[in-house]
């Protein structure tokens, strides 16, 4: 059995110019303005995901540079334990 969306139905603005280039848009692309709408904000959401997460690595990546609890052990790496 096909799996069914639920769509929500917004209304909001956009400048002229900007509703002009996404009408441009669906004829070169021969597409909805609402599936180009839809594939924006993937795009965007994605993107800030990925900022997101960056961010995190970066804040790890200082807190284990600077964590001497953190690094402690790392003087063992190059040690043989055989």
């Amino acid at each position: 059995m096909a799996m069914q969306h639920s769509y929500d139905r917004i209304t909001f603005s956009l400048p002229h110019s900007m509703n002009e280039t996404l009408d441009a848009l669906k004829k070169e692309l021969k597409s909805s303005k609402s599936d180009i709408i839809k594939q924006a904000i993937e795009s965007f959401v994605q993107k800030q995901k990925e900022k997101k997460l960056a961010r995190a690595v970066n804040l790890m990546a200082n807190e284990y540079e600077h964590n001497s609890e953190l690094t402690s052990l790392t003087d063992l790496d190059g040690e043989d334990f055989q």
